[in-house]
């Protein structure tokens, strides 16, 4: 099995991070890989409200999940998220 492993600087905008992660994921999948791993944070660092995040993730009402779950869907990858 093929894997990417993926680097990529993240803000505080999480639509931001979320469209730089699955461009990166797509030329991955493109590429082959069938696993890639994001890294820490991808989707929300420097932001303040981590912990608010964290709870409306955990409450299914975040953008994060669902925006994972779809994307592996849609480039038929297996994704590590690192932590949300």
């Amino acid at each position: 099995m093929k894997a990417a492993v993926i680097q990529m600087v993240s803000q505080s905008d999480i639509a931001g991070n979320l469209a730089q992660a699955h461009a990166l994921l797509e030329r991955a999948a493109h590429g082959g890989a069938r696993l890639a791993v994001l890294p820490e944070n991808f989707a929300a660092m420097g932001r303040r409200d981590s912990a608010a995040i964290g709870r409306a993730e955990a409450l299914g009402e975040g953008p994060i999940l669902p925006w994972l779950k779809q994307t592996a869907r849609d480039l038929r990858l297996w994704i590590v998220a690192g932590t949300v």
